[in-house]
């Protein structure tokens, strides 16, 4: 905050003299130091050449309006003195200019948003070192345990196991404060624009730095080509790359089940719910999308129970009046469920096809083979993902979708999946995974769209699970988690970045009022009847307004963290680093093998490459980075 000056008003007298008169002894100092500079240089100059100076006063400084060298500096060279004078001269204007715009700066001188904001913030001490290294020991007790004093361990604990680096504090001009960190309890919400640092200082840094398994969704494959081969060479452990719909272009080399973990009514409706929140027409999903979830959940529950595999409830979705799935459920003891599935059949046509019509649009993805590939089971060669074994493991897994394509519930899912598996393995872990799992759902509102993913946002850092949710803008979220549910995204979150480019004015000016006002001073000058009035007001402001948080620079954002007074930061994106290199050449490595695969899959494609025995059936047959996988045999 600004320093506090008291409000003062001086009239009249000499105190307050009016502007002529105060610009004439100006003038008439300033002549004078201009003299003096001109003795100062004669001295200097009859120093350097001979010849004496007359001593300084009245009677020099008249001569030397006079121009009367030979008085004011007998014997000395006239044009020697003009020399040195000169940049005397020139110097002291200088000094005397920066001295006045400091005195201005001081006395009238608005302070620096950037000033008043970070300055003396002593609330984000907990985000920065020592006490967010202390936090990260005592969370991880179990991964960290070392021998030594407890003090000396903080002091030399590696970024990378502190926390996530969310960026320095920003100081005057290039000044910069200390380095900040999402402890490995927190849940982090983030706002930026594309092309505004979120998967350079975040995504990427997140995945690289995740000290247990860590999950990725995009709808690019930048964050799998600049992370996927050096997490298999830091961790040791397996790369899990599900990409649906050939993003990268790489080898399907391992299957997932869904319906695995679906073995009660609250199982099956939690999976449909990611289905029903990708149907795009609003008036749609208002109207048949509770009927339609109730469905897809009853067929899932059925195709669960009976063995089946979810490419059976997209068979399902297409008959209405089979009675399979109500039988499996009559069988297994869900009598409730299987009358109220019969009761959807034998409603009315146009009902009973509004329901149908709206459940195989949220699941249109089980019409496309290439897609069911990933979801169904395969020959005994390809091997099935466990999120159970996954969330006690240092392995990685990507999840890539194009934004708001039929993929994007399989994303969500599996996320999902990975969640409660998360939690599960927490309570036999004393109720945290250790090391902690890190998720960075990037596109989170395109492609990860979990349906409960604000209620778990209360209890994730607690369970040693660290989601990082990344959107574009707040409007992106309530469109799909509905205002409330944005409202308690946003309560939950521990830790709230806003980037560049935030264009909505509601969000920058509730944050222009969150990050709170500061003194500003105003002055006024008056003169008139030989009296001048001079006076300096105090008022607040908003430290930073609507219009100062749009123009937030690329790499730069704002910090609000529970508890701690907002903070302007300057992010670190991975180029920025010591590992620069290295991850320059793990992208160029993984993007001539989306090239080279790209170009196999579409001579595969159009039939003029046949020979090579490698077959094709929507799935491309590239070998993983990093080399470790084997392509699955084609069918």
């Amino acid at each position: 905050m600004a320093r506090r000056r008291p409000k003062y008003q001086v009239r009249g007298g000499a105190a307050a003299a009016g502007a002529p008169p105060l610009l004439v002894l100006l003038a008439l100092w300033g002549a004078v130091g201009l003299a003096y500079l001109f003795w100062v240089a004669a001295w200097a100059a009859a120093e350097l050449a001979g010849g004496r100076v007359g001593e300084f006063g009245a009677s020099w400084t008249l001569a030397l309006v006079l121009w009367e060298t030979e008085t004011t500096w007998p014997g000395v060279s006239t044009p020697l003195v003009v020399l040195l004078f000169a940049p005397m001269s020139a110097l002291a204007l200088a000094a005397v200019w920066l001295l006045l715009k400091v005195a201005h700066r001081l006395v009238y001188g608005q302070p620096d948003a950037v000033a008043a904001l970070n300055k003396g913030n002593a609330t984000i001490a907990e985000l920065a070192r020592p006490e967010a290294a202390e936090k990260a020991l005592r969370l991880r007790k179990h991964s960290l345990r070392k021998q030594g004093r407890r003090n000396r361990r903080a002091a030399r604990l590696p970024e990378a196991d502190v926390g996530l680096v969310i960026g320095d504090v920003k100081g005057q001009g290039r000044g910069k404060g200390p380095r900040l960190f999402a402890s490995w309890e927190d849940t982090v919400l983030a706002y930026m624009a594309p092309r505004a640092g979120k998967t350079t200082a975040m995504a990427i840094p997140y995945v690289l730095d995740a000290p247990g398994p860590a999950l990725a969704t995009s709808n690019k494959g930048d964050v799998w080509a600049a992370t996927a081969s050096l997490r298999e060479q830091s961790t040791g452990e397996r790369v899990w790359l599900f990409d649906p719909q050939h993003v990268t272009h790489q080898q399907r080399d391992f299957w997932w089940d869904p319906l695995a973990g679906v073995r009660s009514v609250e199982d099956a409706y939690r999976l449909s719910g990611h289905f029903v929140l990708t149907i795009d027409d609003d008036s749609k999903k208002d109207m048949w999308g509770p009927a339609a979830r109730a469905l897809l959940s009853q067929l899932m529950l059925a195709a669960a129970l009976g063995g089946e595999s979810l490419a059976k409830v997209g068979e399902w979705l297409h008959d209405t009046k089979l009675p399979q799935p109500v039988d499996l459920l009559f069988e297994h003891g869900f009598v409730a469920y299987a009358e109220a599935l019969r009761e959807t059949q034998n409603i009315v046509a146009e009902t009973r096809d509004g329901i149908y019509t709206t459940a195989r649009t949220a699941a249109r993805c089980l019409d496309d083979p290439q897609i069911m590939a990933w979801v169904t089971p395969a020959n005994a060669s390809v091997p099935a993902f466990e999120p159970r074994e996954f969330v006690k493991s240092k392995e990685t897994l990507y999840l890539l979708s194009k934004s708001r394509a039929a993929a994007a519930p399989l994303i969500a899912a599996l996320t999902d999946a990975v969640f409660i598996a998360g939690e599960e393995a927490s309570e036999g872990q004393g109720g945290r995974l250790d090391p902690p799992l890190v998720a960075v759902l990037d596109e989170a509102a395109n492609i990860c769209k979990i349906a409960d993913l604000p209620d778990l946002y209360s209890h994730l850092g607690s369970r040693g699970i660290v989601p990082v949710t990344i959107l574009q803008s707040y409007r992106q979220g309530v469109r799909v988690w509905t205002e409330n549910g944005m409202e308690a995204m946003w309560s939950a979150a521990t830790v709230k970045v806003f980037g560049a480019g935030l264009d909505d004015h509601k969000i920058v000016e509730a944050l222009s009022k969150l990050i709170g006002q500061h003194d500003i001073s105003t002055t006024s000058f008056s003169y008139g009847e030989g009296k001048g009035n001079h006076s300096v007001q105090l008022r607040r402001q908003e430290i930073m307004q609507g219009s100062d948080i749009r123009r937030i620079e690329k790499g730069e954002c704002l910090l609000f963290a529970t508890a701690a007074q907002p903070a302007l930061l300057r992010m670190r994106p991975w180029y920025a680093t010591g590992r620069a290199g290295i991850v320059s050449a793990a992208i160029k490595k993984a993007e001539q093998s989306i090239t080279t695969e790209a170009r196999i899959g579409e001579r595969l494609r159009s039939g003029r490459d046949e020979a090579d025995g490698r077959g094709f059936s929507g799935i491309d047959g590239a070998t993983a980075v990093g080399g470790s996988a084997q392509p699955p045999p084609r069918g």
